[in-house]
């Protein structure tokens, strides 16, 4: 696998040349084939029919579907599914990717086993056109590529004083929030959210006092993301779980 630096063109994986290729082709509806001789498949058959499970979306939109299916956001984890939308370097343009996450380097580079990308191909899951390629940009810090994991219970238990409640609300914050693995500034992870993005929480708890972007007042509560264990702190949100009060 040879690892190169993006170009500033249109496509930004390269891969054993120089030469501007795109790197997935278009990625539209498709659902699971039946067990029947490999055959040539888009990147989102690849992962339905690895997974033994119906998508009927496009690459950029299988987030919502994995969800349904028993699958939990995570952080960049080698064998997670990894969902890339339009606008991440090397998707398709239109219809973004989906593969399956083979390598993850220091830097956040990953390469990607999938079908209807670039490389040498080989049979697997009744696609005959199945590769590893490398991308060349850094998934880090960057909202538009997500992972997801099989099982949707909470690996890491919520620690006590957890409160259960669903509500939503908006990133605050002109630059974005960056997601935490536990109630805590320093404790970062590399997904983030841009500013006016709506977020979806399954419940709340207190712990470090971060300053209110609106109001300029102390306020303890952590809100976790639906669905993964990830955290952001109430003081860069605009949306409050009923009942609740900024501090202990």
């Amino acid at each position: 696998m040879n690892w190169l630096q993006p170009k500033q063109t249109v496509s930004l994986l390269l891969l054993g040349s120089l030469a501007t290729v795109s790197t997935v082709t278009a990625t539209r509806l498709v659902n699971p084939k039946p067990a029947v001789a490999a055959q040539f498949c888009q990147c989102v058959a690849y992962v339905a029919n690895r997974y033994g499970i119906n998508i009927p979306a496009n690459a950029k939109d299988v987030g919502p579907v994995l969800a349904r299916n028993g699958f939990r956001q995570v952080g960049p984890t080698v064998g997670a599914v990894v969902v890339m939308q339009p606008s991440f370097p090397g998707a398709d343009k239109t219809y973004g990717h989906v593969g399956v996450v083979e390598s993850l380097q220091p830097d956040g580079r990953i390469s990607v086993r999938g079908a209807n990308q670039l490389g040498n191909k080989f049979t697997e899951y009744d696609c005959n056109n199945v590769t590893v390629i490398g991308f060349g940009n850094s998934v880090n810090g960057r909202s538009d590529v997500s992972f997801w994991v099989r099982g949707n219970s909470n690996p890491n238990p919520p620690p006590s004083g957890f409160k259960p409640a669903n509500f939503s609300g908006w990133v605050m914050s002109t630059t974005g929030v960056n997601f935490r693995n536990s109630p805590r500034l320093a404790d970062r992870s590399n997904q983030t959210a841009a500013y006016r993005t709506t977020l979806s929480f399954d419940g709340w708890i207190y712990g470090e006092t971060v300053t209110d972007l609106q109001l300029g007042t102390p306020d303890a509560r952590w809100f976790r993301i639906a669905g993964t264990s990830f955290w952001v702190p109430s003081a860069y949100i605009y949306g409050n779980p009923p009942n609740s009060r900024p501090m202990p």
